[in-house]
């Protein structure tokens, strides 16, 4: 006699791992578990489990593009007043002349653009902008917004990147005209 499967709905049996969220399966798991931790780690497939589903609770999913094209879609051009930054050409212009930027100061700026009025707290802006192998102070934002100021041109008190004391960073929004 031919044991039969358990039904699809059924528990998992004991001693069998079912690690699958709403959003990843299990082979989606295991495979960002080895990408992330280390193979004698006997908890990487639970943390992974873990962070997905507490992503999940917060309310997000985890999605795959569908369309290569539409995950390829090149970043488009932010203007706020005389500000225009080019993600593609890597370039930022204020009232028509280039600035010149280095690397950390346009992803600095470009994250905040992308976000005016939002206010960034220095961590924050360490984990988006730089490496996540930086091992350096949170004070290094203040250095590098405070040669974006400079490179900016800003006068004294800043008008563009502004400072939320006791808290971080951020572009000053936009004025909108009422019509």
């Amino acid at each position: 006699m031919i044991p039969s499967s358990p039904p699809s709905n059924a528990e998992p049996r004991p001693g069998s791992c079912r690690l699958a969220t709403r959003s990843l399966d299990d082979e989606e798991i295991r495979a960002i578990a080895d990408s992330v931790y280390r193979s004698d780690n006997p908890m990487r497939f639970e943390s992974v489990r873990y962070s997905a589903l507490m992503f999940e609770h917060a309310g997000y999913a985890i999605a795959r593009a569908t369309d290569m094209r539409t995950a390829a879609r090149s970043p488009q051009t932010i203007t706020l007043g005389g500000l225009v930054i080019d993600p593609n050409q890597r370039t930022v212009h204020l009232d028509r002349p280039e600035i010149d930027l280095k690397t950390r100061e346009f992803d600095l700026l470009e994250l905040l653009a992308r976000h005016p009025g939002q206010v960034f707290i220095r961590s924050q802006l360490l984990d988006v902008v730089w490496p996540r192998s930086y091992e350096g102070d949170e004070r290094t934002v203040d250095v590098h917004v405070a040669r974006l100021r400079f490179k900016l041109s800003e006068p004294q008190p800043p008008r563009l990147i502004l400072t939320v004391h006791g808290i971080g960073y951020k572009l000053a929004a936009p004025k909108m005209r009422l019509v």
